[in-house]
């Protein structure tokens, strides 16, 4: 089982998985309602906690996701991969701050575990010692057809390092975010989450 409700690279998606997703999203608009909360970010794009002097105007952002957040990957970098015209992120510098998430549990299905789930990542510290702080959302199940608020769980912590243009961190099982980059303004992470119970999972950031 993938991390229960209360404790604390490439993957071809199948046609079942499409389904799941348009149901979660059907579930998501008609749910988002009830769970969602005083927003401390709301539309404001913040500069990053402790920005190196070099860079003071890191993008970085509290707001809560939203699915249409998550449309440049569900709808192209899921399947096509990174764009051309991405512009890659090469300094542990330029991620460090908030970003929105986006993590999708068991992709093929293949252990009747397919879920999604929403929250908000900030990542401090440096190349040899990065920290990112998992703060839980939402989560849709698609079997279940619910849906879990889970804003008042106990974050997610987790600690690694930065190398060569990716990203390690370990904590309840392995972070691997292999790809930065910027385009059009925003910027992206993909990746994946290594569950302690070995079930896969992708991920994705973004700050816009």
């Amino acid at each position: 089982m993938m991390r229960q409700h209360g404790n604390k690279g490439g993957v071809l998606i199948p046609l079942l998985l499409v389904a799941n997703l348009m149901m979660m999203a059907a579930v998501y608009v008609t749910v988002l309602p009830n769970f969602r909360g005083p927003d401390p970010g709301g539309d404001t794009l913040l500069e990053a906690d402790g920005p190196g002097p070099e860079d003071p105007g890191i993008l970085s952002t509290s707001q809560r996701p939203a699915l249409e957040d998550f449309l440049w990957y569900l709808d192209g970098v899921l399947y096509d991969g990174v764009p051309a015209d991405g512009v890659k992120m090469d300094s542990p510098g330029d991620i460090t701050g908030g970003w929105k998430g986006l993590i999708i549990y068991d992709p093929d299905n293949l252990a009747g575990e397919n879920a999604m789930e929403f929250l908000n990542v900030n990542i401090e510290g440096s190349a040899e010692s990065l920290i990112l702080t998992l703060d839980w959302y939402l989560m849709f199940i698609a079997g279940a057809e619910e849906s879990l608020d889970e804003t008042d769980m106990e974050n997610g912590v987790y600690q690694g390092q930065w190398e060569g243009g990716s990203m390690w961190a370990s904590g309840a099982g392995t972070i691997h975010l292999d790809r930065f980059y910027t385009q059009d303004g925003s910027q992206y992470a993909v990746g994946t989450l290594d569950t302690p119970d070995g079930v896969p999972a992708l991920m994705a950031l973004v700050r816009p």
